[in-house]
């Protein structure tokens, strides 16, 4: 579920408080001094909690914020804090480390709730925030403050892959079944350490990393390539250069194999686009051809063994509120299509 807060709903002249008691909120206390412009101050939060990740996508007007070692007392708990720039030309400064720069949107900055840090808006800005526990993610601490404050490009290395997955993840953590919602945690962890062991050299990472790393790659590729009725674990492995009998032993640890794997995620693809509402609702052939499916009756079937219903009477049920109930095991499939 999505919680929006806005200063809308206050009068302009209770807006930087109303603001600042909102990021401590969905974060934790910083400093705010904001920039009086043409227009009253205007901004706001949307969060979501997926597993242990908070989610927020933050629009600001011009602002100073900054976190000093006086308001780390307050804030016992340790969290990294992975910034993602969609809007706006911030300069970052992490105290602690020195490192400092300015970011452009798909630029990525790392933080952490126990060092201090500044941050300059001087425009109007738009940032995704992933929120972890410190203990989740399993990097050494001297290797974490080394990171603290360096921009990471988005067209750089792996950060070409963490920046849209973490813009995607963003805009539809909401529709993920809490089961999904810890899968898609525990990818972004594993995907940040990976990130976090490549800006540190590529000799640091051993083999289970890059392993991770390579199983990442391959499901933001499955992703990607849903839509074509082609997509099968031999074109995957032929794009990532390696045999299909080593894709299907990475996808050993996944509990699935790789053609369900594949058939699960165009199902909820299928599946929120059924939700749909509107005056132009898609037919459910329509939907089935888009995300790959070249025959009406295997979708139907398949369907029916994840939700325990057709498409169509589903299509039907979407006026009503969300079932939310955890996907069903479906039964193994010999083709992805």
């Amino acid at each position: 579920m999505t919680v929006i807060v806005s200063t809308d709903q206050v009068a302009p002249r209770d807006r930087h408080a109303f603001f600042a008691d909102l990021v401590m909120q969905t974060h934790f206390r910083h400093n705010m001094n904001f920039l009086e412009g043409p227009r009253p101050f205007s901004a706001s939060i949307a969060s979501n909690q997926l597993g242990p990740l908070r989610i927020n996508t933050v629009l600001s007007g011009p602002a100073h914020v900054s976190r000093t070692h006086r308001l780390f007392s307050h804030d016992p708990e340790e969290y990294v804090l992975v910034g993602l720039q969609r809007r706006g030309t911030p300069r970052v400064v992490a105290q602690d480390s020195g490192q400092e720069g300015a970011m452009r949107p798909g630029d990525m900055v790392i933080l952490t709730s126990y060092r201090p840090y500044a941050s300059v808006y001087a425009e109007p800005v738009e940032i995704v925030s992933v929120m972890l526990p410190r203990p989740a993610l399993l990097v050494p601490d001297s290797d974490l403050h080394n990171l603290t404050g360096g921009v990471i490009r988005g067209d750089d290395g792996l950060g070409r892959l963490l920046s849209p997955f973490l813009s995607r993840l963003a805009d539809a953590s909401a529709s993920y079944s809490p089961e999904i919602g810890e899968q898609l945690a525990r990818n972004v962890t594993d995907l940040l350490a990976t990130l976090c062991a490549e800006r540190l050299g590529h000799d640091r990472i051993d083999a289970e990393t890059a392993q991770r790393a390579l199983l990442l790659r391959i499901r933001f590729f499955i992703n990607r390539n849903l839509a074509h009725p082609g997509l099968s674990p031999e074109s995957i492995a032929r794009a990532h250069g390696i045999s299909t009998r080593y894709l299907h032993k990475l996808f050993q640890g996944e509990g699935m194999t790789v053609s369900r794997w594949i058939l699960r995620r165009r199902l909820e693809e299928c599946r929120r686009e059924l939700d749909r509402r509107g005056l132009r609702i898609p037919t459910v052939g329509s939907v089935a051809r888009r995300w790959g499916f070249t025959h009406l009756a295997h979708f139907s079937r398949a369907f029916r063994a994840a939700y325990g219903m057709s498409p169509r009477e589903w299509q039907e049920r979407s006026s009503l509120p969300a079932l939310g109930r955890p996907l069903p095991d479906m039964p193994e499939q010999g083709t992805a299509t």
